[in-house]
């Protein structure tokens, strides 16, 4: 080989390698991040704040004047498997477990000769409406879901409904109306009723195995004995982890 075709071949191999160091590390760099689908899978852990119902009949019998809580805040925890698509969304199932609790307190009169008023429906109270009266609800819903997402791996927005149970628990601690006089705390704690959720949100994926992200929706709780049906807003924001 020639002296001047040596050289060329030196430039030549001298190209190709700086060719090689300054775009190759980027089209595989380019080629491993490109995202995927939504999932495969996601565990959320958010806070919540939720609705409360204040019809007397999730309370126990308390004064007319007794201040009840109108929203809750707690936590939603949940997961979604993501199994296969239907068009453009990603099919997704799973459960999710939201609880959240309120309370109010009811200040004791100014004038200390307060005479007990009816509670609703002109039924006389068992707690005393001279003295301050606390009232805490809790909401427990357990709902398994599935979701319709969109979007790709890096985050996505979604569409979810499911159907399952919910509780509603309310008491209020007081003093006794009658005699002999002392703490009393009255309570309601009915059984599960059938309840059906529907909302949507989105994840937006931080890091590799960590997003953020909400979830708004709609709470359905059915009938129950003498409880009628509630529909209560369910609003969170928190972490996801994949």
């Amino acid at each position: 080989m020639s002296e001047l075709a040596a050289a060329r071949w030196g430039r030549w191999t001298w190209r190709l390698v700086a060719a090689a160091v300054l775009f190759g590390p980027s089209a595989v760099s380019a080629q491993s991040v490109t995202p995927g689908k939504p999932g495969p899978y996601v565990i959320d852990l958010r806070a919540a704040m939720s609705g409360l119902p204040k019809s007397s009949a999730f309370h126990p019998v308390i004064p007319e004047s007794t201040l009840v809580p109108s929203r809750g805040f707690g936590l939603d925890v949940g997961g979604q498997i993501f199994v296969g698509s239907i068009g453009p969304a990603r099919l997704g199932f799973g459960a999710n477990v939201v609880r959240a609790r309120g309370t109010a307190t009811t200040p004791a009169p100014a004038s200390s000769g307060a005479t007990q008023p009816p509670a609703s429906g002109g039924t006389l109270s068992l707690l005393s409406a001279s003295d301050p009266i606390r009232v805490a609800i809790t909401l427990t819903a357990v709902t398994p879901q599935i979701s319709f997402n969109f979007g790709t791996s890096d985050g996505w927005s979604y569409l979810s409904a499911g159907y399952g149970a919910a509780w509603i628990n309310t008491t209020a601690e007081g003093t006794s109306a009658f005699l002999p006089a002392g703490p009393l705390t009255l309570s309601t704690k009915e059984g599960a009723s059938r309840a059906a959720n529907y909302g949507g949100g989105a994840r937006w994926f931080i890091r590799p195995h960590l997003a953020v992200g909400f979830d708004v929706r709609f709470l359905r709780v059915r009938s129950s004995g003498l409880r009628p049906a509630t529909t209560e807003v369910l609003a969170s924001a928190g972490v996801s982890l994949r």
